[in-house]
């Protein structure tokens, strides 16, 4: 019988969408700000210290409601924006943000509020959690600026 040592478990979340029975269940001992800033600082774990060495590319295409781990999606919130890529990990998640909040909305999409250009689609989705506690922990922490110049190739 297989379970979660509660001893290890670092709280991440990772294993819920691998079960396809859903039959894992986390005792969340923590709030969402504080899982948001372990998710930072596992990135952060995780290239330290080879950052130079390291490219960053996120695909704004397909952008869906919940997590791409999720094992099921739904209708895309925004159209299609492109490629963006940075040496700097979190430059290229705030260019991201900024590019899909700057889109309307998909109202045939699990959206909620928020459609108009510049709105925030991803509070629109889910208006309790603050996405931008991640992008601050990580400038905080030194993964990355904020700031960016956008160049469209």
């Amino acid at each position: 019988k297989a379970k979660i040592d509660p001893d290890i478990c670092t709280g991440c979340g990772a294993c819920l969408p691998t079960c396809p029975e859903g039959a894992i269940r986390i005792v969340w001992d923590q709030g969402i700000r504080e899982m948001q800033e372990k998710m930072v600082e596992y990135a952060y774990g995780a290239i330290y210290p080879r950052r130079d060495r390291a490219v960053f590319l996120n695909f704004l295409m397909n952008i869906t409601p919940l997590c791409d781990c999720y094992p099921f999606s739904d209708a895309p919130i925004v159209q299609d924006i492109g490629i963006v890529a940075s040496d700097d990990p979190v430059a290229i998640d705030q260019a991201s943000v900024d590019l899909v909040n700057r889109q309307p909305g998909n109202p045939e999409s699990a959206l909620e509020s928020n459609f108009s250009p510049g709105e925030d689609k991803f509070r629109g989705v889910a208006p309790d959690v603050d996405w931008g506690v991640q992008l601050s922990h990580a400038e905080r922490i030194g993964l990355g600026r904020r700031t960016y110049r956008l160049v469209t190739v």
